[in-house]
């Protein structure tokens, strides 16, 4: 969480990244299997680690990348590797997380 805090406020709105999981935030075991999976997958540097409130509901969100536009990232969410895709990934624009 302390890569997401750092990386956040230092990005632009209109950039993009790749929403890899989204649960809720009693499910840190399911968040910790996955990063497990997704780290020895994907550069861990590249992972990043959120809370967030959701009508009223504590959420953990999963990251992945930092990508100019949609089209980037959409291309680099097709190129995932398959145990990722299985978790139905989407691309995501920076702002909706610096609401």
């Amino acid at each position: 969480m302390a890569r997401f805090a750092t990386w956040l406020p230092n990005t632009g709105r209109q950039r993009y990244f790749i929403q890899l999981l989204a649960t809720d935030a009693g499910s840190g075991t399911d968040v910790e299997n996955f990063l497990a999976v997704a780290s020895k997958q994907l550069s861990p540097e590249d992972l990043r680690v959120y809370r967030s409130s959701l009508s009223g509901r504590d959420r953990v969100g999963v990251i992945y990348g930092d990508y100019p536009n949609r089209q980037a990232a959409t291309i680099a969410m097709h190129n995932l590797p398959e145990a990722i895709r299985l978790a139905q990934p989407y691309p995501r624009q920076v702002s909706k997380l610096q609401q």
